[in-house]
């Protein structure tokens, strides 16, 4: 894969798990079985992607992508440097190159394969575009306003990297939750993102038992409850005790305080609830991989009902003293339905988080 945690283009034959499969065929080149057994469930057969990108045309030599094995460079998982040793990954890489050639080139589908791909996408987007202009109208308060009043969590692993990420230790992979894929950076934005990466064990604000700002803390993998009133929608998270207080009277933000949780307005668009949230004092990060911003973050969510059972959050970020342009995160929150479900006590400590810590990032 290509990490974009390290300079450059970094190729990082790896795999997050390893998969016994049946012995290559005699007539396979050397790095055939050590591919199969160590790289093929993230990378894909004949090295054409899956949940990892694709390693196939190949264009790097066998000592640059044994370099890169034993450096564990981005989000390569410790345990292909543990399955390959020296000679294994120079044969990875020459099968590799062999995959490249003309004749290693896969047939062009069949009519009836495209055909039947293109059913499968459309019935796919069918689906989406059912659920996304639905007609959903679900319970509302006595003032009209869809009733969001419950406890409701995320589940992705947007709080370890918003971006799309494979597994290491202790770090479960993400598909990522920022559209587009990419997150904007100006240039020298982008090397502080690397530099936080780097030192994310000691970096990251919320290892030290900061509030972890917004949007963060609602893709924490920890539950909140949202409480609605008249003039106010409050949101209490099991992390750390936070509290967040939006106001939904029609008042504007104060002058200009910082705040680790910035000062949030909100509204009503719709069946949307729209917040606003400005004043932040820059010292958070979006996640765990060292995403960040400044202080001049303007966050805008807005929270949908879609379903008895999950709302659509999305979440545009615009900062322009880090970022070339507005830029947008989107997943679904699930309402948790357990019968008696309460937020339980979790206190912060953070000499407790550093003793959780591994090597790699992940926690024990």
């Amino acid at each position: 894969m290509v990490s974009r945690h390290a300079p450059g283009a970094v190729l990082a034959v790896t795999l997050a798990m390893v998969v016994p499969l049946p012995a290559a065929a005699a007539q396979d080149p050397p790095g055939a079985q050590p591919y199969r057994q160590v790289c093929e469930f993230c990378h894909g057969a004949a090295g054409r992607g899956d949940i990892a990108p694709a390693l196939v045309p190949f264009g790097f030599d066998a000592e640059y992508v044994l370099a890169v094995v034993r450096e564990g460079y981005g989000q390569m998982p410790p345990i292909s440097r543990r399955e390959l040793d020296d000679d294994a990954v120079r044969q990875v890489a020459a099968y590799l190159e062999v995959l490249t050639s003309p004749q290693a080139q896969p047939a062009p589908p069949s009519e009836e394969v495209e055909a039947e791909a293109e059913e499968s996408a459309a019935e796919a987007a069918e689906a989406v575009e059912a659920v996304e202009t639905s007609e959903y109208d679900g319970p509302r308060t006595p003032e009209g306003q869809p009733d969001l009043n419950g406890i409701w969590q995320a589940l992705n692993a947007a709080s370890w990297d918003i971006r799309a990420h494979n597994a290491q230790d202790g770090v479960p992979a993400g598909l990522g939750v920022v559209e587009g894929g990419e997150i904007p950076y100006q240039p020298w934005a982008a090397a502080q993102q690397r530099e936080n990466y780097a030192n994310r064990l000691t970096a990251d604000p919320l290892r030290q038992c900061f509030l972890p700002g917004v949007p963060r803390v609602t893709y924490l993998p920890f539950p909140f409850r949202i409480l609605q009133t008249p003039d106010h929608v409050v949101i209490t998270y099991e992390f750390a005790h936070v509290v967040r207080i939006i106001y939904t009277d029609g008042s504007p933000h104060p002058l200009p305080n910082d705040f680790w949780m910035g000062d949030s307005r909100g509204h009503w668009d719709g069946d949307t609830l729209v917040v606003d949230t400005t004043h932040f004092n820059g010292r958070t990060w979006f996640d765990a991989a060292g995403n960040f911003h400044s202080g001049q973050l303007h966050v805008v969510e807005r929270y949908t009902p879609v379903t008895p059972y999950h709302l659509d959050y999305e979440v545009t970020i615009e900062d322009p003293e880090v970022f070339t342009r507005p830029w947008t995160m989107r997943m679904p929150l699930y309402r948790r339905m357990e019968a008696g479900l309460q937020l339980l006590d979790y206190d912060c400590v953070d000499f407790i988080l550093q003793a959780l810590e591994t090597p790699e990032g992940g926690v024990r």
